[in-house]
């Protein structure tokens, strides 16, 4: 139980550590990384943005990060949809969203 609100306390230290709506890109494994953060600092996404040709290596690298800063979205504030696309049966996908920075992300 002490341990496991250790483990919280210290990740949330990590969100909060003045990453506010920042970005860092980290070289993992010979993959490039960005990391987007939140205006309360926790993980917004990671985005790969050099691969290494290699679908193993480029999770690994992204499963070291999740270790490093955190999962992303979990303490992050929502999304906000500004745009959506019609799938052909009636129903809405979203295409493109705001974050709390005010960053447009396209959504795949």
């Amino acid at each position: 139980m002490v341990t496991a609100a250790f483990v919280f306390a210290s990740l949330a230290a990590q969100a909060a550590g003045g990453r506010s709506c920042g970005v860092q890109t980290v070289n993992s494994r010979g993959a490039l990384v960005r990391v987007y953060f939140a205006k309360n600092g926790a993980v917004q996404r990671y985005e790969l943005a050099r691969s290494t040709n290699n679908p193993e290596n480029d999770h690994d690298a992204l499963v070291d990060l999740q270790t490093k800063f955190g999962p992303e979205d979990v303490n992050a504030p929502a999304l906000r949809i500004v745009q959506f696309r019609d799938n052909g049966s009636g129903m809405r996908v979203p295409v493109k969203a705001v974050d709390s920075c005010g960053r447009v992300i396209s959504l795949q």
